[in-house]
């Protein structure tokens, strides 16, 4: 059962591989020369991400791979405007978010910004993980403006069990800066795949079951001569624990 499960998980991947290549090297480039409108442009690139996402996480579901499971199915469809942040247990968490919720963009590696076939796309909608503070919060305001939620893993890398978490503060000084709500999203995946320490093709023998639970969101406020750097750290400690709390 293990081998067939890997073989299968190894059949999902490769397709995931062609379709970046595809869409990054082929549909992308046209979409890019078709629409000139930024907004359009943004939309249109964000949508096929969502759409092939959400394609690929179906088809890890029909394998029985993986199932995901989410009594806010509905609410995340129509999520407008909100700093999503997550814990991060394994690989495809992102490819998860992104699947359910139609408009976001995602704080990514840089390294994805140098890639030959996604690098004018990631450009458009997303944001790189070692900009400038200000060059950050400046795009990712743009971003809410326009409706679009911004996915951010503050660990910035998988949970590593047994190791001290610790999260950046990013989210936190772009929502004292906007004053959009940050919503934390607990994930979980029983029994645990792909995570930092296991190998990608080691599937396990048994549907790993991916449960979001959506938090109630903040609104911080801050306290009368409050730094904005004391304000940060309290929001990342309350995000935080929202996050990591099943």
């Amino acid at each position: 059962m293990r081998i067939i499960r890997s073989f299968l998980c190894m059949i999902c991947f490769a397709i995931f591989g062609a379709g970046a290549l595809g869409l990054g090297g082929i549909v992308f480039p046209i979409m890019l020369f078709m629409y000139r409108r930024p907004a359009t442009r943004r939309r249109m690139l964000s949508q096929s991400i969502h759409r092939t996402w959400k394609f690929f996480v179906w088809i890890m579901a029909g394998m029985r791979l993986i199932s995901v499971r989410c009594d806010d199915m509905r609410q995340m469809k129509k999520l407008s405007g909100n700093i999503i942040v997550a814990n991060h247990p394994s690989l495809i968490d992102v490819v998860i978010l992104i699947s359910l919720i139609p408009k976001c963009v995602c704080v990514v590696k840089k390294s994805l910004f140098h890639n030959i076939f996604v690098k004018r796309v990631i450009r458009n909608i997303y944001l790189s993980n070692d900009m400038p503070a200000d060059e950050f919060i400046t795009r990712g305001s743009e971003f809410l403006d326009n409706g679009y939620n911004i996915i951010v893993f503050p660990e910035g890398t998988r949970t590593v069990a047994g190791r001290k978490i610790r999260l950046h503060r990013g989210f936190a000084y772009l929502h004292l800066k906007t004053g959009r709500p940050i919503l934390p999203i607990h994930i979980e995946n029983t029994p645990p795949i792909l995570g930092k320490a296991q190998k990608w093709y080691d599937i396990g023998t048994k549907t790993s079951v991916y449960t979001l639970k959506l938090k109630e969101k903040i609104i911080y406020s801050c306290a009368k001569n409050q730094t904005a750097r004391d304000a940060a750290i309290s929001i990342t400690n309350i995000a935080g624990t929202a996050m990591f709390e099943a």
